[in-house]
């Protein structure tokens, strides 16, 4: 009987134990699926930017920033798995973008924009070939966790208009079959075909993630349209016109809306050429007047889903771009008069660059024009002047977004260069305050709390 007992007792002993594992297990399927949900489930318009009576809101709350691009996180994470090293916490570049990432957190920055394809010609490839789109989408993801970490948003830009048959040979260009202009003007090439087969994964792959505040299209795809010679012919390339670059982008934001209805798409097209509606009309570098301009702006936005006008500005040594007055004299076109474009284009105003371009020595026409230029950011002296004349036309103007050009490029030959275009926390801590200071100043002239950190 004691032994009967005793086989009954161990028979439900090993049972319990058997019902505590299953439940168990049980528990962790349960907790990975929900954890697994979390980041794929579908999102409202709430968490993501979204515009309501002209004014961009994020998280459901009133949203304006003066931030930075930081164009080259997924350039760097990409180039070390292709270059057969871990995305880990061992990889010193890992750590260098984590870095990069608390620290505009910490300062109080909530989003940035990235270039979310690898440079030029090679981001194509990086897409068509199936071991190399591995490397893009493991990057990829790394970027996405590194934001989710440090709660910052992106500005997502597909690169769209490298999707043609240009490579680079041994360091000399190479013109295919489709140039730029069949990328941009023909919705039946094969350039145009992958392009849309690489933004309907993307965009299928990332478009519950939070961490993604708005796509992209290409950068400055606009300071292509119509230059070159009478058959829009630069550099061996094939270009397209303004009004091809605009169906363009047409076909594109409706392609990414297909996929993603809620998030905003913009162009990343850049400011215009200061004689661009002439080179569209007459293929004239005659410079534009001021309602010239806006016809280009129009052709590009008035008719288009893009939800908002984006344009790059480096306004250097000028208060703005010259363009011609009513009288033919020179005037200037600031972001004021950008502002007034997108009021009566009713969509918001993004500068998606920003920035200055430090001048050396050598070029003897720039310093005689402005000769209290800086030649360096290391100069802090010479460059704060400059650093507070552009942030201050941005804030008078009340731009609600604009991205400083750039934060922390950790390719080596910017670290180098001593004309350095980027900064840092560490290297460059009074301009990184002024750009901290102008954000919050932003943000209490259109009324936004500024967030603690």
């Amino acid at each position: 009987m004691a032994l009967m007992m005793r086989s009954n007792f161990e028979t439900c002993r090993r049972a319990a134990i058997a019902a505590l594992r299953l439940g168990a297990a049980l528990l962790a399927i349960c907790s990975a699926a929900a954890s697994s949900a979390d980041q794929t489930a579908p999102l409202s318009r709430k968490d993501v930017l979204s515009i309501r009576n002209g004014r961009f809101y994020l998280d459901g709350k009133p949203f304006a920033e003066i931030s930075f691009n930081k164009f080259d996180l997924l350039w760097q994470l990409y180039d070390q798995l292709a270059a057969g090293k871990a995305l880990d916490n061992a990889n010193p570049m890992v750590t260098a973008q984590d870095s990069a990432l608390r620290n505009l957190h910490e300062l109080g920055f909530k989003s940035i924009r990235i270039f979310a394809l690898p440079w030029g010609p090679f981001g194509p490839e990086a897409y068509s070939d199936p071991d190399k789109r591995k490397h893009l989408f493991a990057a990829l993801d790394k970027t996405v966790e590194l934001c989710d970490r440090h709660d910052i948003r992106l500005i997502w830009s597909f690169g769209a208009a490298s999707f043609t048959d240009t490579r680079l040979v041994d360091g000399k260009w190479v013109r295919g079959e489709e140039h730029e202009r069949e990328l941009i003007a023909n919705p039946g090439s094969r350039g145009r075909a992958l392009l849309y087969k690489y933004i309907d994964e993307t965009v299928s792959r990332y478009k519950n993630r939070k961490a993604v505040m708005m796509w992209e299209i290409s950068n400055e795809v606009t300071l292509n349209a119509d230059i070159g010679d009478a058959d829009r012919v630069y550099d061996g390339e094939r270009m397209p016109t303004l009004k091809q670059v605009a169906d363009f982008f047409t076909d594109v934001t409706a392609r990414i809306k297909a996929a993603d209805p809620l998030r905003l798409v913009n162009s990343g097209g850049s400011n215009m050429r200061e004689a661009q509606w002439h080179l569209y009309q007459s293929h004239s570098w005659t410079t534009d007047t001021f309602e010239d301009q806006y016809k280009c702006f129009e052709l590009l936005y008035a008719k288009s889903p893009i939800d908002v006008i984006d344009i790059h500005s480096y306004p250097n040594n000028h208060p703005g771009y010259i363009i011609a007055g009513t009288d033919g004299k020179p005037v200037i076109l600031d972001n004021r008069g950008y502002m007034e474009f997108a009021a009566r284009l009713k969509k918001p105003l993004i500068i998606g660059e920003l920035g200055l371009q430090a001048k050396a020595k050598s070029d003897a026409k720039w310093w005689e024009e402005t000769p209290d230029y800086f030649e360096s950011y290391s100069d802090v002296a010479a460059a704060k002047p400059w650093v507070a004349r552009t942030l201050n036309a941005v804030v008078e103007a009340g731009v609600p977004l604009s991205y400083w050009w750039t934060y922390q490029s950790d390719r080596a030959e910017d670290r180098a260069d001593r004309q350095h275009f980027d900064l840092s926390r560490e290297r460059d801590p009074e301009l990184l305050a002024m750009i901290v200071a102008a954000n919050r100043r932003l943000k209490a002239k259109l009324g936004i709390p500024t967030e603690s950190h």
